[in-house]
């Protein structure tokens, strides 16, 4: 249950490819998740913690947060509160954002994170979350958008990890939770489609992904779930067409993983707030 103190809220900005967060919490514990989307956050005030690839991070005020695509992470507060703001970019917005700083790769670029310090760019990052968040021209927008990804730390030559170079049996693996995610498979189904025992494949796959297939697939069933909230179906169908129990079990995995539940998603996130 989430604190009274604790607030979250999401919404779409005018900008296509682009969502915003912000977040003060107290009590509210993210569980282990990843996202579709780069997520570029800026630490406000209090202090927080996020357990990334094996070693937990503070995240202290000034401090930035990026993560990449599929980056399994977590996020609590660690002392006192927790007072964030993230802006989420799509993957092919920001493929287009490279192509624009005439910086085109093969893949999607890396970034480097999960935590940094560029004091620098704090102003720069608040001014662009305003405009987002309030009428702005198209064109203040996309400068101010640019003129950030610009100056975000990248691993030079070194694209984001694909499922090609990932070992093939999980790759495989991989590929078939993708497609029958809302399917109620059996860990044997995904040993024979592997070719590995059920033990070393929850090992390999958790080693590779940061997560055991069962847990990749929930996570993959909150985010095939969350862009539907973005259509008028009733909460209780996306729940069942995405492989949950029934609206209740969608909401307090989904309230875990990011921090607001389905209906205040599809509430707020649709609509431009004034901050």
């Amino acid at each position: 249950m989430t604190h009274p103190q604790d607030t979250a809220t999401p919404w779409s900005s005018q900008l296509p490819g682009i969502e915003l967060f912000q977040a003060r919490l107290t009590r509210h514990a993210f569980s282990k998740h990843f996202h579709d989307t780069y997520t570029v956050g800026l630490n406000l005030s209090g202090q927080g913690q996020c357990f990334h690839q094996g070693t937990t991070h503070n995240n202290n005020p000034g401090t930035f947060n990026l993560l990449n695509p599929g980056e399994v992470h977590t996020g609590q507060v660690a002392q006192g509160h927790w007072a964030f703001r993230n802006l989420y970019i799509s993957a092919p917005l920001m493929a287009s954002l490279m192509a624009q700083l005439e910086q085109p790769t093969a893949a999607l670029p890396q970034l480097q994170g999960p935590n940094i310090q560029r004091p620098a760019l704090s102003a720069r990052f608040q001014r662009l979350f305003q405009v987002l968040n309030g009428p702005a021209t198209l064109l203040t927008q996309q400068s101010l958008l640019i003129a950030l990804v610009a100056q975000l730390p990248r691993h030079r030559n070194t694209p984001l990890p694909q499922a090609a170079i990932e070992p093939k049996a999980i790759a495989t693996v991989r590929a078939y939770i993708d497609a029958h995610y809302a399917d109620n498979f059996s860990l044997e189904t995904l040993s024979t489609t592997a070719g590995l025992s059920p033990y070393y494949l929850i090992r390999s796959f958790k080693k590779q992904m940061g997560l055991p297939p069962h847990a990749y697939q929930r996570q993959v069933r909150l985010l095939q779930a969350k862009r539907s909230l973005r259509t008028g179906r009733p909460l209780a169908a996306i729940a069942v067409d995405h492989g949950f129990y029934d609206q209740s079990h969608l909401t307090r995995c989904f309230k875990r993983a990011f921090g607001v539940t389905p209906g205040q998603y599809r509430q707020q996130s649709n609509s431009v707030q004034s901050r």
